[in-house]
């Protein structure tokens, strides 16, 4: 099979693409990415007999949806996962900007931007590959490369919208000088992939942050969401926040007839099991463990009564530990040192999710017969209860995907299915919480290395 006939066989058709947008920044020529409702895939921009170009060889090498050979990128990393939930650490922090705008512009404490402008101001970078809502169609989201404070700020703040960030390659290449990189765990892992293939574009990103990221969801949702309020298809969006206004923020949708629309966080979570994408349920990264810089809502009551945002903050590197360092000297941010135990537990719900449930709906997959990726680790057990719990799981998604169930929701006002999906939300995490969290802390994973496949990333260079 050409690689192109490979991709559509191992990784499309079986619904594993990443979405990361590697495939179509290395081939722009050859491919094009097409929204569809499994998500912004690519598709062919000429006939089959010419998709056999040598770029496509190399996507093919890196594609993150073949899964991804993590002992051995950790170890050309220089990085070593001492904790296996939490991944590779130099430090370990609560913290927030001190500056309240950069503050308030963030997701929670708005350390990934005050650190962008940080290595602007210094020289260290001359850009920062960031995504931010459209200019053009702002109910999507798009990679930019920001090179000043006022452009890093613009894009501040929770994509919940799944994008393929890397099909910016091109104007990465092009652009003259050193790179900072913001993106969610595919797209941080698959460009780390690509830097192991010394792609040049790649080459020049220095430095590499990402959020911690559980659930994405499928661009359709935020027209189920308008819909069930009552706005036609045919009104446009002008402008969309994910977390506007006090931490933990609200969705706020602005129409070109003059309307605001805004629901709490934990209301338009509802659309959730409706419309969430399938590479986010494959994927075991939850705490973005490829990049140099990961941070994630403090949940904790601690934190939370305080209000205006904290973070939970992962240095994965001496280099981003001193980049933290120089910013708590400059009084820019505000850091406390915290426990690994107390860091995980403020996420217990997604990393098991992502780190035993990922593994059972991989299992579910193989067992139909169908392709799965290769992460070179799994959990070595996962008890009977936490499989039961995933049946559950996986019914709610099942029901939730289909047509039936997607209009009977748009048919409910948001103050009846809000509060209802919040509610029901408390309950199920509170009775699953004990299959959940038992032995979670004490997973062991087997690990396994793919020579084979790394061999083929490091000899896709250009």
């Amino acid at each position: 099979m050409t690689p192109w006939e490979r991709l559509e066989h191992d990784v499309l058709s079986p619904g594993n693409c990443t979405h990361c947008g590697a495939c179509v920044g290395l081939n722009p020529e050859l491919l094009a990415f097409e929204e569809t409702p499994l998500g912004p895939l690519p598709r062919p921009r000429r006939p089959a007999a010419e998709m056999k170009a040598a770029g496509l060889a190399r996507a093919w090498a890196v594609c993150t949806g073949r899964g991804v050979p993590y002992p051995e990128l950790f170890e050309r990393m220089g990085r070593r996962a001492d904790n296996p939930l939490l991944g590779p650490r130099a430090g370990l922090f609560i913290g927030h900007a001190a500056d309240e705008t950069v503050r308030r512009r963030g997701a929670s404490g708005g350390i990934i931007s005050r650190t962008l402008i940080h290595l602007l101001e210094t020289g260290r970078v001359k850009g920062a590959v960031v995504l931010r809502q459209s200019r053009t169609r702002p109910e999507a989201a798009e990679p930019v490369i920001a090179t000043s404070r006022n452009e890093v700020l613009a894009a501040a703040g929770s994509v919940y919208s799944v994008t393929p960030m890397l099909d910016i390659l091109p104007r990465m290449e092009a652009f003259d000088g050193p790179l900072a990189f913001v993106g969610l765990p595919e797209h941080v892992t698959a460009l780390r992939l690509l830097q192991a293939a010394g792609h040049p574009a790649a080459a020049k990103v220095v430095f590499a942050a990402g959020p911690y990221a559980g659930t994405n969801m499928y661009a359709a949702a935020v027209r189920a969401f308008l819909r069930a309020e009552g706005v036609a298809d045919d009104v446009a969006v002008a402008s969309l926040e994910w977390r506007a206004g006090e931490w933990p923020g609200h969705l706020e949708i602005k129409t070109a007839d003059g309307r605001t629309r805004r629901a709490e966080k934990f209301y338009y979570n509802y659309l959730i099991p409706f419309y969430v994408s399938r590479n986010c349920q494959i994927t075991p990264d939850f705490t973005n463990e490829t990049a140099d810089l990961s941070v994630g809502d403090a949940w904790s009551p601690r934190f939370e009564s305080q209000g205006g945002g904290h973070s939970v903050i992962v240095a994965r590197n001496a280099e981003a530990l001193a980049v933290l360092d120089e910013l708590r000297d400059k009084g820019e941010l505000v850091l406390e040192n915290v426990g690994v135990d107390e860091a995980l537990a403020m996420h217990g719900h997604m990393l098991d999710f992502k780190k035993r449930g990922t593994f059972l709906r991989l299992d579910a997959q193989r067992k139909k017969g169908l392709p799965i990726p290769d992460f070179g680790y799994a959990p070595e057990t996962i008890p009977a209860t936490r499989r039961r719990v995933e049946a559950v799981i996986g019914l709610f998604f099942a029901v939730g995907r289909q047509g039936w169930a997607r209009w009977l929701v748009e048919k409910m006002p948001l103050a009846l299915v809000g509060p209802a999906f919040n509610l029901l939300r408390k309950s199920w995490k509170g009775m699953s919480k004990p299959a959940k969290r038992r032995g979670l802390g004490e997973t062991t994973f087997t690990t396994w290395r793919n020579p084979e496949r790394w061999r083929e990333i490091t000899g896709a260079a250009r």
